[in-house]
Formats: structure tokens, sequence, C-alpha cells
């Protein structure tokens, strides 16, 4: 039986019979006959082994067809068949195909059972992988119901299909191309392969990991294929097919794709692939972005696996760098990226390889500044890749570290985070040092370079230059006649010329480098072929014209043939110098050469030498090193600027390099430390766990020896971290050590270090360790007040002992550390602990006495204020009866005080005799100690109070150095303040909360005592039965409360700082400072008595009440800024304890915002945000005070007052009610701010307007305002403000419905430019429903534009026409003549006529050009007062006319004089002139003081 299989394209084809020896299917078997057929196929198999294919093909065939309708028993049967199959036939193909020579019979036989066979296989593959993606679509869809019987599957398909796929392998890897005669497959054969495993990849089951035996085998299979069956060409096809179509592939075909690159040695599939992508219309990749994306995944990964093949075919490829999809451009930099890390980072590269090293770095950096954020953060992706695998070739790392520090300020979040961590790791595989202190650096190459200096000398150099010049000269000159003999002789033949041109083509291979070239250059001009040398130059310049030498050549041998006096063509003289400079080049070269292999024979001879080139090297290492360490430092600050980023990503990556910076020496790096403690409080858990990381790295773990040792260190670390800390950082830094605390970083080894610090019980201990100690100590005990509870006799011992007598900052910081101590906090549910209290005559305040008492004598120690106020907290947060003790406190210093002054009056007479009369001294400045005496603690503002100029042109006034009952009365007055506002706190608090304490107590011991039956009767027994409904619903404890709380309230309002108290005895005394500056005008005793008056102020609303004129009146007209300052922060807490008195002063308060100094805009802007933010204060009118400060000088001010309507905007419809005042206020000309600033303000307001009915509201709003408008500068304002708007269609109809109030205003340009601008910008958002009412409002805005033009032209020339002829004839104006003393002019008198008809009154309308004063224009609002008014006030309080502030507390406005702030005595204090009190000085300038206190 003798047949041939042919590959059949569909089944059908088996059927039908085409050709003479072709093999048809006799007949498809019915499914019942099929399991007999089975069974003896079974049997033949057996009998005869493959050979039985032949005969019973039919059945399997059968089997195919009739697929649906078959038991999966028997299919998995005859699947199982197949394989057994396989292996037979596999095992006797082989030794069939081991002989030299076939037999044709046996050949066809085989050939026909391999055929068979494998389309058998690949059938039943097929059919199988059909079944299981039914299935799958089955149980995804949850529909299978109905088709359950087509989609069970008996057979464990994962495992068959591994079977299966390895019997094809084992099959086509056996050489049966000897079975084809020719030995050449027909494609049918290969199609039928390759198909069935393509088709197999396109599960995506493939690419799990249980898969992997499949996908080997798959890849083999395909391997094969192309290498015996000539299947390249199509699998590059297939594979781009399936890439572009299948996401899932991406992995599995590169992984293939190499594979047959280096198992199968076939590169031919990778060229194809990369001509195929190369060849993609950019606009193709750009619209199908996820095919594009699986193109440049595969090409990376690829380039991962075989680099070096990669590399051949690159360059097809590059030109979609230039591309728009920014997705290829990331595939193939990153091909770039993995060529470089792998093929071009060895050290003993060719020159062509670095060259081409070279180039792909180049690309890298152009695209450091690609337009897409996505390129850039991939390239500096790639770049830390290289640079952590140091791959990055040393010359490169300045110019690559310069474009990365450039990118730092990117606005991308994802560049920043890549550039951070590029810096980071130049940082850690930085090759020059382990420490990249620059100073340090600077210093070392200074004297290095200093002693090669002394080394070498001068003239050597400069010696061994000239001869060499001198021989070069001598060679050239003979050849350079012949040159250009040669070169006349060729230039007059012309036909040399085209043959030359001809042949250029040729003369330079692909191969060659510029060098190369011009190295042939050399050798052609010492041949003396000299039409060659010009030939090949020729050709050199066309292959290279971006060669810098060549650009170097250019500008030489311009100059060289100026200079000569030539006769023949300047391109052959041209020609000549580029020649000679080749020459000269080559020349120089080579005796270089010669030089160093003869320096180098010397070096061995003469020591001298060998140390020179030793100190060259060492010298030069040291700059690049200082290049290096002055690029990091300059990233320092910008990478600081990211820690306040509102990026998580970029707060964690600047962490990181701040901690790197800092071990590797950076100093700069320490800026960005200090400014991380304040991300302790962020609400981050991952910035602050990077933050509590971080410094437990930095501080925490020491590389030393012992236990001791390693405590000793951490404390040496962490009391460093307080040198130069301010008063923010130590709170963050006590948040830090709380956190260390809690999670147990802090052991208790470094606890008993720091309390031996402390008692300076560790040798080499200074006084400022033994301080940086108790600080630490007291930061701790805020996690633990056990470390502090248990040590408090050596607190007071070494704290308040006799080391404290002369050092208050230790005292201060001793106390600090005591107020540590306390009950425990209340647990809910519960009740309140016991109080921790001492008794009176504890040591501790024992100490605190006499330290306070003896150490007021210490006139120059600035300390002593501070200290006390600690103190003061210390007995009243711990002792038994702390106002007794601070009663005995106060009496001794009060003695101290007439002390003094007697001491005063006996030492001179006439010192108290000039101190009766008012002195006016010239300005002086104050010391140091003077100036920081009423500060809580020093501070480093004073040179910046002294800096600003006082708008009166002079300072404050000061008074001569101050005597010593001065200083004490300063600080008796600062206790005294200080004690009143704690007995203040210490009955709201204390007292208030131990009556609640006693009293539950004792409701508990009444409820044990009481049983449930009794207390049930004894409602009966209640004298009326309100007590008992009170008792019953909880009622009495709460009035008992409420009684307890007006009882202190009560004593603070009469007993503390009133009546005979001793407190009460200080007040007068405070009030008679405050008030009579000129007897005491010392700065600081005036800071002092400002403060304590305010805290008496705190505490009784009736002293509070009798001095708040006084107070307001010290704010206004004191010439000290930082007394300005201090009082804006106490009315702040005034203003929450007594809003009802502070109501009626608020504008003073707001007026404050216009004040010279610096310090008080901000303290004010501080203090009215707190207020307005926590609804203390109502916000009204006054607020256009804080819009000014949006535009204010200080950066920092104009931050705050944006952060400010930045929260306010979260408050409901806050900023929008507020923006009719604002408007209202800033664009009134006498009050307001100038247009530029104006704008500034409106832009950053109408920001926060987004809502359309808020938008459609404040256009009505603003049209009516146009009305009551009196300047060109409002019509202005109020364009601008409604251009800044978002217009709805409603919106655009309120313009139409108002366009009467603002139409005569057109004539301005830059009014009708407002009105155009919103034209534009709703004609680009709007339906089309709405663009009719766009197109008739643009027609009627220019329409009257026009029309207001041309009637300003007729105004002006009836104008110049009424004049001349008033001035020819000599008469008065005609009634009917508008005169400029009047403001108007005609055509205004004509459209003023025209607004008659729409406006409600004619005194509305004043001419923007009107010159006359305030008082006027107040006589004209009083005579339109009883005619209704356009009101844009959104509160409904008040009363503010349009653009008119309200001037009631100005008074009458005359001339201005020098002293402006004197003129507005009357208006400060709005009540009794008889009891006020003012300060009449004048302002100078002086330095300003420390703030003070709690305040």
């Amino acid at each position: 039986m003798s047949f041939d299989f042919i590959i059949p394209a569909t089944k059908d084809d088996l059927l039908n019979k085409t050709e003479i020896n072709q093999y048809v299917v006799d007949e498809v078997l019915s499914f019942r006959e099929i399991p007999g057929s089975l069974q003896a196929v079974k049997s033949s198999f057996r009998t005869n082994g493959a050979k039985c294919l032949l005969e019973n093909f039919d059945v399997f065939f059968s089997i195919l067809c009739l697929r649906k309708d078959v038991q999966p028993d028997l299919k998995e049967d005859a699947w199982q068949l197949l394989l057994k199959v396989s292996k037979s036939l596999a095992t006797e193909v082989a030794s069939v195909l081991e002989d030299t020579s076939l037999e044709p019979g046996s050949r066809v036989a085989h050939l026909n059972q391999v055929k068979m066979l494998c389309y058998l296989l690949c059938q039943f593959m097929e059919m199988y992988e059909d079944e299981s993606k039914e299935k799958s679509d089955v149980i995804t869809t949850g529909k299978g119901r109905k088709n359950k019987k087509s989609t069970d599957m008996v057979i464990d398909w994962e495992v068959e299909r591994e079977n299966g796929v390895k019997s094809l392998l084992h099959l086509v890897s056996l050489n049966i191309l000897r079975l084809w005669d020719p030995p050449i497959a027909e494609v049918e054969f290969v199609n039928m392969v390759t198909n069935i495993v393509y088709k197999l990849l396109e599960n995506p089951a493939i690419v799990y990991v249980k898969a992997k035996e499949t996908r080997t085998a798959i890849f083999n299979i395909v391997g094969v294929m192309v290498k015996r069956y000539n299947h390249g060409l199509s699998a590059s096809l297939k594979i781009l097919q399936q890439l572009q179509h299948l996401e899932h592939l991406v992995s599995p075909l590169a992984e293939m794709t190499s594979i047959i690159t280096t198992d199968y040695g076939n590169k031919s599939v990778v060229a194809e692939i990369m001509r195929e992508i190369g060849r993609k219309d950019p606009k193709d990749l750009v619209r199908d972005n996820t095919g594009t994306k699986s193109f440049a995944t595969f090409l990376v990964e690829l380039s991962e696996k075989v680099p070096g093949v990669m590399m051949s075919y690159i360059s097809v490829v590059l030109c979609h760098l230039e591309g728009e999809s920014y997705t290829m451009r990331n595939g193939i930099l990153g091909v770039m990226g993995e060529i470089l890390l792998k093929v071009l980072s060895k050290d003993d590269l060719e020159d062509k390889l670095k060259d081409t090293r070279d180039q792909f770095l180049e690309k890298l950096e152009e695209h450091i500044h690609d337009v897409n954020a996505f390129v850039r953060s991939r390239v500096l992706q790639i770049c830390l890749t290289l640079v952590n695998e140091k791959c990055l070739p040393l010359p490169r790392h300045e110019h690559l570290l310069g474009l990365c520090i450039g990118r730092l300020k990117d606005k991308s979040s994802q560049v920043r985070k890549q550039a951070i961590q590029l810096v980071t790791a130049f940082i850690k595989s930085n090759p020059f040092a382990a420490k990249l202190s620059l100073e340090e650096l600077k210093a070392n190459y200074e004297k290095e370079k200093e002693k090669l200096d002394s080394m070498v000398p001068e003239e050597q150099t400069s010696v061994l230059e000239d001869s060499a010049v001198v021989k070069i000269d001598e060679e050239w000159k003979p050849l350079e006649k012949k040159l250009k003999r040669a070169l006349k002789k060729a230039e007059e033949e012309e036909d040399e010329e085209s043959m030359e041109e001809d042949s250029s083509e040729d003369l330079i291979q692909e191969e060659e480098t510029a060098n190369s070239v011009m190295d042939r250059i050399y050798n052609l001009l010492t041949e003396e072929k000299f039409t060659e040398a010009k030939s090949l130059l020729g050709a050199f310049k066309d292959a290279f014209p971006d060669n810098s030498f060549l650009q170097e050549m250019a500008k030489e041998s311009q100059s060289e043939a100026d200079g000569e006096d030539s006769q023949g063509s300047t391109g052959s003289f041209t020609d000549v110098g580029y020649l000679k400079m080749i020459f000269y080049g080559h020349k120089k070269q080579t005796l270089a050469i010669a030089s160093g292999l003869e320096e180098e024979k010397e070096k061995e001879k003469d020591p001298i030498v060998n140390e020179i080139s030793k100190q060259q090297v060492l010298v030069q290492y040291l700059k690049d090193c200082c290049a290096f360490a002055t690029q990091i430092q300059a990233s320092v600050p910008v990478i600081c600027q990211l820690l306040g980023s509102k990026t998580i990503t970029d707060i964690l990556e600047a962490i990181d390099f701040f901690v790197t910076g800092f071990e590797f020496g950076v100093t700069l790096t320490m800026m960005g430390i200090r400014r991380m403690l304040h991300l302790i409080w962020s609400r981050e858990a991952s910035v602050k766990d990077a933050v509590v990381a971080a410094y437990k790295r930095l501080y925490l773990n020491p590389q030393v020896g012992n236990q001791r040792s390693k405590a000793f260190s951490v404390v040496k670390n962490l009391s460093a971290l307080l040198s130069g800390a301010n008063l923010g950082d130590l709170t963050s830094l006590e948040g830090l050590m709380v956190e260390l605390m809690k999670s147990g970083e802090i052991d208790q080894s470094v606890i008993q270090m720091l309390w031996e610090r402390f008692a300076m019980k560790v040798p080499n201990t200074t006084v400022e360790d033994s301080r940086a100690a108790v600080t630490l100590l007291y930061m701790i005990a805020g996690a633990d007040m056990g470390v502090v509870k248990s040590n408090i006799d050596v607190l007071v011992k070494e704290g308040l002992g006799e080391r404290a007598d002369s050092d208050f900052i230790l005292a201060r910081d001793t106390c600090l550390a005591l107020l540590k101590l306390g009950p425990p906090k209340k647990v809910q549910g519960q009740l309140q602990a016991e109080p921790f209290r001492f008794p009176q005559n504890h040591e501790m305040f024992n100490r605190i006495q006499t330290l306070l008492i003896n150490g007021v004598q210490q006139l120059d120690n600035p300390y002593w204020i501070p200290f006390a106020e600690q103190a003061i907290n210390v007995i009243y947060k711990l002792a038994e009866h702390p106002d007794i003790i601070c009663g005995d406190i106060i009496k001794a210093l009060a003695k101290e005080v007439i002390k003094a002054e007697k001491q005063n009056q006996t030492l001179s007479q006439a010192n108290l005799m000039e101190e009766d009369e008012p002195v006016e001294s010239p300005p002086e400045k104050e010391p140091d100690s003077q100036g920081s005496e009423a500060g809580s603690q020093p501070s480093s503002q004073g040179s910046e109070a002294s800096s600003q100029p006082s708008s009166q042109g002079s300072g404050p006034p000061c008074s001569p150095p101050s005597s010593s009952a001065t200083v004490i009365l300063t600080r008796l007055i600062s206790v005294a303040g200080h004690v009143a506002f704690r007995q203040m706190v210490h009955l709201d608090t204390y007292v208030f909360g131990e009556l609640k304490r006693r009293r539950a107590i004792q409701e508990q011991k009444k409820d044990v005592k009481t049983p449930k039956a009794d207390r049930r009767g004894s409602k009966v027994d209640k004298t009326t039965a309100s007590e008992a409904i009170e008792d019953e619903l909880g009622l009495a404890g709460a009035a008992e409360e409420d009684a307890d709380a007006e009882y202190i309230r009560k004593v603070c309002d009469v007993e503390i700082v009133s009546g005979d108290s001793l407190l009460g005895c200080i007040g007068p005394l405070l009030v008679t400072v405050c008030t009579n500056q000129t007897r005491y005008s010392d700065p600081n005793l005036r800071t002092a008595a400002t403060l304590s008056l305010a805290k008496f102020m705190l505490v009784s609303s009736d002293f509070c009440e009798s001095n708040l004129q006084l107070l307001f009146t010290v704010l206004e007209k004191s010439p000290y800024p930082t007394i300005r300052a201090n009082t804006i922060i106490a009315l702040g807490d005034l203003t929450v304890r007594f809003p009802n008195l502070i109501e009626p002063w608020t504008p003073h308060m707001y007026a404050r915002l216009r004040d010279e100094s610096q310090t008080v805009r901000k303290n004010t802007l501080q203090v009215l945000t707190h207020l307005i933010l926590n609804d203390m204060v109502k916000v009204k009118g006054q607020i256009s005070e804080v819009a000014t400060c949006v535009v204010d000088h200080d950066e920092r001010i104009s931050s705050l007052a944006k952060l400010f309507f930045h929260e306010l905007s979260h408050k409901g419809n806050a900023i929008y009610n507020i923006m009719p005042d604002v408007i209202s206020r800033l664009s009134d000309p006498d009050v307001g701010v100038d247009e530029e600033n104006f704008r500034i303000i409106m832009k950053y307001l109408f920001s926060f307007i987004q809502k359309d009915r808020q938008c459609e509201s404040l256009v009505e709003k603003l049209c009516h305002r146009f009305r009551a408008t009196k300047t060109d500068r409002q019509w202005r304002d109020l364009s601008f403000c409604l251009s800044m708007m978002s217009y709805s269609e409603k919106s655009i109809r309120k313009l139409q419905e108002n366009f009467a109030c603002f139409g005569d205003k057109l004539a301005e340009e830059e009014v009708y430019s407002c009105f155009c601008t919103i034209i534009s910008k709703s004609r680009s958002f709007a339906k089309p429903t709405a663009k009719t009412l766009i197109d008739e409002l643009e027609q009627r805005l220019q329409q009257c534009h026009t029309k207001g033009l041309e009637e300003g032209d007729i105004a002006v020339k009836a104008s110049q026409a009424s004049q001349a002829a008033s001035q020819a004839k000599g008469k008065s104006k005609t009634k009917g003549a508008k005169t400029p003393a009047k403001g108007k002019t005609p055509a205004r008198g004509k459209r003023g006529g025209r607004r008659q008809i729409d406006s409600d009154s004619d005194g509305d309308f004043v001419d923007g050009d009107e010159n006359t004063t305030p008082p006027r224009r107040q006589t004209k609002r009083k005579s339109t007062r009883q005619k209704p008014k356009v009101s844009f006030d959104s509160d409904s309080d008040s009363e503010i006319e349009l653009f008119d502030l309200d001037k009631s507390s100005q008074g009458t406005q005359g001339t201005t004089t020098g002293d402006g702030e004197e003129s507005d005595d009357s208006e400060i204090i709005p009540t009794k002139r008889t009891g006020r009190r003012v300060l009449n000085s004048p302002r100078r300038v002086v330095p300003l003081q420390d703030l003070n206190g709690d305040v």
C-alpha cells in the first residue's frame, strides 16, 4: 500500500482526493462504531507498533470529526494511545535515520507515519485547548449549565498538554528532514506544527510557574523549526503579531527569542524583529499604546538576555527616540541602558565600543530633559542602575550629576523621586572619598597644590614646549613649500577635481574613526602624497563635520589664511592650514609620547621625578573630590525644600538623602537633619516612622565597644543635636525622644549616663554637657515620668544647688524637668488621681526662693526672668500652698527694690533729681543683657527691629543705662504678672478639679453606705419635690459645680489683682509705669510692665475693663516694636477670655496689620487667624486688612495670609460672604491698595469661588456696584473682578439684565478689555443655547465701546471750544458748561444725564477726574443719606456704604503733619477723654526685645 499523506488545510481536504497517490479517509465512523474500532486500534498497536497508524488513521480522524458526540473517556483513550504511538514512532524513526541509506519504500512509509502522527497530535491538542478555553469562559461568565455536557473534561489538560508538546518536540528534534526527498519539509508541515504551539501560547495560563516545562518545550519547538525548517521570518512576524495583541506574552516571547538566538544560534529573528519595529509608523505607535507598551517591554527584556545581539541592530530603532510615543522612547532607552550595563561597562573596551558607549550616554543625557515626565523618570532610573553598578565612566560623573540636580525641581513627583535617589546613589558609590566635607577637602587641596608648585620648576615646562615647537617648525617649512606647489598644480587641472569628487565617497570606510583618518592624512603628508592628502581631508570634513578637533582647526586655519600673503585661491591655503594643524598635532602627540617614555625611564632612575608624578595625581584627585563635593552641597538646599512637599515620596527620599549625606560627612546636610525634626508631627505614619528610623540610624547606633561606651556615644550624639537648636527644634526633639522612648530605643544605660553627666560625675563634662543632659532627661520624662520621679533629690541637689547660684540656665532646665512630675492622666470612667504635691517647706521650694531672692542682684544675668517663670510654674504645680510661697518671694523682691533705691539715693542725689525731670537723650544702643531681660528666653530678633526704619523718621526714646533699682523693679513686675496668671490657672484647674474629685469621693461613700431601698425611701423625706427631681436627674451635682465655678470667677475678679491683696497693690504700679513713659523710660521695664498688665487683665474682668483703653493706647502708640508685638499676642488671649469686652476694639487689632514692624504684622496676622478660624472673632469688613497681607513684602507674612484664606475657604461660604466688603475697601482710593496689588489679591481670592450660584450672585452684585463708583480706577477694579469668575448661562443672563449698570463705562479701554475676556472665556465653555446670549452681549459691548469713544472725542472738542470762547470774551462760564473745577467734562455730563435714568440718585455719579477732598465727599454722602443705597454687604451687622469706608474713627482730615500718629490720638480711644492715657513721644528705632512668657 503506497500513498502520500498530504497535510490538509481543513478536515474536508482528507475526504476528497485531488492527487493520484493522495491519502483519503474512506469513511467517517459513527459515534457508536468508534469504541469498537478504538479497541481494534489498541490491538493493532500491540501487534504492529507505530505502523498501526497507517491502517487506523480513520478512527482517530472520526473522533476529531465527532468530538462533540464522543464520550470524554473515549477521547482520552485515543489521546493516550496517540502518545504511546508517538513514543514508539520516535524510537523507530531514530533507528531508521541512523542508517546512511534509506530505502524509498521505508522512507515514504515513515514519512507518512510522522505526518499523520504530527497532524493527529496537533488536532487533538487544538481540540482540547478549545474545550479548556470554553470551560474557562463558562467559569468566568457563570452561564454554563446548558453546555455542561460539552465542557466536561475528564482529562487533566495541564499535564497532558505538557506530554503532547514534549512528544511533538521529540519528533521534530529528530533529523526527519531526511525522510523528504529532497530533504526540505513542505511549508504546510512547518505551519501545522508552529501554529499549534503559537495557539498554546495564547492561553494566559501558559505564563504560570506550573507551565514552565510546557513553555520550555514550545520554545525549543520554535527554535528547531527556525534552525532546521527555515521558519525564521515567519517566527519574527508571528512574535510581533502576538506581542501586539497579547500582553501576557511579552516575557515568554522574549525568553523564546533569546533561546532561538543563544541555543540555536539564529540572530536573524532578532534582526527582523528590530527592523519591523523600526519601520512602525510613529502615529500608529501613539494610537495603539497597549501594543507599543508590549513592544517596548519586549525589547528591554530581550536586551537583558542578549544585549550583545541587540547592540548590533539597535540603530534601526533609534529613529523612535524622536517619535511621539513616550512608551517606545522609554523602551529604546531601556535597551541602551541594558547594553551599557552588560556590554559597554568593561574596562578594556576598544575605541569603537568606547565611542558607542559615549553616544549612548549622550542620548540618555539628552532625554533627561524629555518633554514627557515618564521618560525623564525612566532615564534617571537607568542612570541610577548604572551608578549603583559602577558602570558610569568617571569623566561623566560631573556632567550627569549636574543634570540630575536640575531635575530636583521637576514638576513631576516621580522625576523628583528618581533624581533624589540618583544623587543619593552618587554619594554612596562615589569613587572619591568616604568623607565629603568640602572645607576639609579644599584645605587639603590647597595644601597639596602648594606642595606641588614648590616641587615643579616653573621654567621646565616652557623650555620643553619651546624646543618641541622649534623641531616641528624645522620639519614643516620644507614640506609646506612642496605642498603649496602641488596644490597649485592640482587646481589648474579641472578634470582632476571631478575625479576627486567621484572617488571621495570611497576614501573613508564605515569602520574608521576620526583619529584613524587623521593618522592617514599625516602619513600621506610625510610620504609627500599631497593631492591624496587633500582629497582625504575633504572626505574627512564631510564624514565628521561635528568633530571637535576639526572645529578648532577651522578657527585657526582661518586666521592662518588671513595672515598669509597668498597669491593662489583662498581654498588652497585654507586646506594648507588644516593640513598644517594635523601635522603639528600629530607631531606634538608623538613627541609627548616619546618624552613620556623617557620620563618613565627616568622615573626609575630619578626619585624626584617619581615624587612629582605622584603629587600631581594626588592634586588632581583632590581637585575632583572638591568638584564632586561642591555639586553635592549645591543640591542640599533644594532637597531641603522637598522636606516640606505635599508628596510623601519626596519627603521619604529626602530623608534618606540627608541620612546618607550626614554619614558621608557632607556639611550642609545638618541643615536638613534639623529640618527633619519637625516631621515628627506628620500625620502620615510612614513619614513619622522614617524620621524615627533616620535619627535612630544616625544617633543611636554608634560603632563602639562595650555597653557603657555605646551609651556615652549616644548621649554625646544627642547632646550635639541640642547645640544651636531653637524653640521649635527643641519642641520637635522632645516629640522625637518620646517616640524613641516608647519604642524602647533608649535603654537604661543611656538614662544612667545622662544622670551622671548631669551630676558632672563623668570626667571632662562641661557645663553645657550638664545642661544638655538635664534637657534630654526632661524630654525623655515626657514618655516615662518615672525617669524624673525616682531622682528628685538629684535634681534639687545638682540643678538647684550651688551651681545654680550662677547658672540660671541650669536652674531653668531643672525646673522644666520637675514640671514633668504630676498625677497620672485620668482614665475615662475613673476618679481623678490624688494630686502629687510636696509640702510647703520642701527643700525644692526653699532652694527656689533662695535662688530668686539672692539672684535678683545679678543685674547682668539675662536668664533670671526665664528661670523665675519656670520656678513659679514648679511652685504652683508641686507645692501645697503655692500662693504663700510666691507671696513671700514678691515681698522679698519688693524689699530688694526699696533697698536698691535707697542705695541709689545715698550714692547720688543728683541722679535722683535728673530722674524727676523728663530728659531726652540721644539714641543709644541698649546692652544685650538688658535687651533680652524681658523675654522668656534669649532671642535673635533685636537686630531685626533695629534695622527697621520708623515712618516718623526717628527712633523710640532711649534712656540712660538702667540702674539697679530699675532692673530689680523690672524683675519684680515680671514675677508679679506671672504669679497672677498662675494663680488664676491654679484656681481654675487645680482647685476646681480638686473640689470635683472630693465631691465624687463623698458621693461614692454615700452610695456605699446607703442601700438602694433606703435611697428609694429617702425621696419622701426631701423638703421639696424639686430637690427630689434634681437628685433623680443628677442636677444637684451640676448645680454645685456651677456654684463653685461662679465662686472661683468672683475670687478672680475681686480678690486676686484687686482690693487690698498683695497683687492688688502692684496693679496701680503697672498702670503708672505703662502710663508715664517719661519717668519710666527703660524699654525693658516698660516691656515687662505691659506684659504684666496684660496678665493682670486676664485674671479679672473688672481690671480688664478699666485698663483696656490703656492697653490699646500702648498697642497703638508704643515706639517699641517688641511691646506692640507682645501686646497683640496678649490681646488674642484676652479676646478668648473676655470676648464681649474686646469686641468693640477689634478694628484697632486689624489696624496693626499695617504696622511698620514685620514682627508686629506677623504676630497680628497669626493672632487674628487663630481667632477667626476658631470662631472667636466675627468676620466683618476689616477682613480686607488681612487680604492686604497677601501682597506683603515679607514672604512669610504673605504665605501666612494665603494659608489663612485657604483654611477659611473650608468653612462653608466664608470667602463668598466676605468678597463684597473686601472689594469695597480695597478699591477705595483713599484707604485701599494700588491697582497691581489689588489684582494680585483678587486673583487669589477668586480662586476659591467655584460654585455657579456664588458666581451668579456676585455677578449681579458687582454690576450694581458700578452705579456707586466715583473713579475710573473703581471701574477697572470691578471689571477685573468680573473677569476673574467662571460664567454659566445664568451668569451671562445676569450680565445682560444689568447691562445698564456698566454700559456707560465701556469707553474705558481696560474696562472693555476685561469684558472681552469674559466673552472669550464664556464662549470656550458655553453650551449651544448660551452662544446666542454671548453673541448678543458681545454686540452690545462693542456698540457701547464705540459710541463712548466717539462721545469722548466730541466732548474734548466742545471743551476746547468753550474754553477758547470764554477766554476771548472774558465772560463767566455758561450754565451748561461743566468746568474741571466741578470735576465733569461736557461728555461726562451727557453720560451722567443718561445714567440718571438707571441710578437711584444723582450723587452717585461723580466723574473719575473729580478733584474733591474727602470732607467734600462726606458732605455729599450726607445729603443723600435718606436715599436707598445698593447694599453689597453679606454681613447684616455692617452698614458700610459701597466703596466707602466707615470714617467715624478718622475724625476730620486736614493736612498731614510730620507726626501723623499723634494727630490720631482722639480716634484711638473712643470712650471718655478723662480716662485716656496716651503716649505722646515720637517713634524711634531700637533693637527688638524678646517676647516675654506665655502670653
